[in-house]
């Protein structure tokens, strides 16, 4: 069993808590219980559309919220997972099952055509397992993630500041220039899990942010936050292990790696 180590980061604004990391591998953990993906659902209202609006050809919208939590740990065809749960109107539905191993998230889907509260169906295959997200993909790796055509691969690692703590986002990138944004941790720009955002009638799902136990640790708005590395980042150029670069969680550079304690090297966090 992997060992986990908890450190408390103090956050801007935010009380300190506690984030979850591997210990082997510096990972920061995507399933912990109490870790909710908020989403905003607008529903286009076209039977209370108003004369002026349908002469000036505004659409009023009526405006939901939802998410999908991190629920209980569950033994689920022999592995020890975590339920995930949608959660709207204050109710909450199994939605499928999610585990973490070698810094993989696997995702068991429980439903393959429209669930309420999402605007478009939600294409992964139902009960069967499927890698939702790679934190281990090294640079110039093709995308074996289910919601990501294997036309894309990883361009770019780097970390990002965030309320004064520290993520590792990757840059996926197609042959078309096409680019997906991945935070560890957090998951990708649409949350949880890829979403399209928008449907034939017209109504959208939108990614709002991420809390841990209630509390706001993420927004949409913060996949672009600029770097917290001084601009650090690995390209293909650097995947030779003797090309590695240290930092400390201060962005500052190291000659060596530190006999211990924590540290980034290639764009992720190394305990030792």
């Amino acid at each position: 069993m992997k060992k986990i180590l908890s450190i408390a980061i103090l956050c801007s604004s935010l009380t300190a808590q506690l984030y979850a990391v591997d210990v082997e591998n510096g990972y920061r953990a995507m399933l912990t219980e109490g870790r909710e993906w908020i989403y905003k659902e607008m529903q286009p209202d076209y039977e209370c559309m108003t004369d002026e609006q349908i002469k000036n050809g505004e659409v009023p919208y009526i405006t939901n919220f939802h998410s999908l939590l991190v629920g209980k740990t569950v033994m689920f065809e022999d592995k020890e997972c975590h339920e995930i749960l949608h959660r709207k109107d204050e109710e909450s539905t199994l939605f499928g099952y999610a585990y973490e191993e070698g810094c993989k998230i696997f995702f068991y889907a429980l439903f393959a055509d429209d669930v309420e509260g999402f605007s478009q169906p939600i294409n992964y295959i139902k009960n069967q397992w499927q890698v939702l997200y790679d934190f281990s993909a090294t640079v110039g790796m093709a995308s074996e993630m289910v919601w990501l055509w294997s036309s894309f691969s990883l361009a770019d690692i780097g970390i990002i500041s965030v309320n004064g703590c520290q993520y590792t986002r990757q840059v996926w990138k197609s042959e078309d220039n096409g680019i997906y944004l991945i935070v560890e941790g957090i998951g990708s720009e649409t949350g949880f899990l890829y979403i399209e955002n928008i449907t034939t009638n017209g109504a959208s799902t939108q990614f709002v942010e991420c809390r841990d136990k209630g509390q706001r640790i993420f927004t949409c708005e913060d996949f672009n936050a600029t770097s917290g590395i001084n601009d650090f980042h690995a390209t293909s150029g650097l995947t030779n292990a003797k090309s590695s670069e240290y930092y400390d969680l201060q962005g500052r550079r190291l000659a060596a790696p530190p006999a211990k304690g924590v540290y980034i090297q290639d764009g992720r966090k190394v305990l030792k």
